[in-house]
């Protein structure tokens, strides 16, 4: 049972990563679709003590006289024993899509899932390339804890974010019993 949930979850995050464009505003893809990469980028980071720290993907673009380098695709982080803690899969140009982080047993407690990218109206292609200020970006978080040391994960926490702040309801959960408390955050 356990290698038939393996297989169809790897499966879908494939097909999610493949179809990661779907968040994308149409004004987004459509100032960006001329745009192609000249270039990609495996960069490899390790620890003294020979391990791997670091993996990240970049692709390189060239607009006017220069040229951009953008983490894009998966990046993944390790600890000086070697267990990956981090995974993050950034989109074409440096957005967000998700972003899943394991405790040291291994368990994945934490994920965001991008939701939305889209842009401010006054958006030029140099702004993108250059910094995310004037990108929108929606995820959706869901977190997992265990009132027991050794216990199984449950959902714990869960709401959406915008750029990086809190909005709209977010959903507490008690460990004991299926109730939550829910906590209102204002768009700013």
């Amino acid at each position: 049972m356990k290698i038939k949930f393996v297989i169809i979850f790897t499966f879908l995050a494939f097909i999610k990563a493949e179809f990661s464009h779907s968040q994308h505003s149409e004004k987004f893809v459509e100032l960006t679709q001329n745009l192609k990469p000249i270039d990609s980028i495996v960069k490899i980071k390790k620890f003294r003590n020979g391990k791997i720290k670091e993996i990240s993907k970049f692709l390189v673009y060239e607009y006017g006289e220069y040229t951009y380098e953008i983490v894009s695709g998966k990046q993944q982080l390790f600890d000086k024993k070697g267990r990956l803690f981090y995974e993050v899969f950034y989109g074409s140009f440096g957005n967000l899509i998700y972003q899943k982080q394991f405790n040291n047993k291994n368990q994945l407690y934490r994920i965001i899932e991008t939701t939305k990218i889209d842009l401010k109206p006054e958006t030029t292609l140099y702004q993108i390339l250059n910094s995310n200020k004037k990108t929108l970006i929606e995820s959706y978080e869901k977190e997992y804890n265990s009132n027991k040391k050794e216990g199984n994960l449950k959902l714990w926490k869960e709401g959406k974010w915008l750029n990086g702040r809190k909005i709209g309801k977010w959903k507490t959960y008690n460990f004991c019993d299926e109730t939550f408390k829910i906590k209102e955050y204002k768009k700013k």
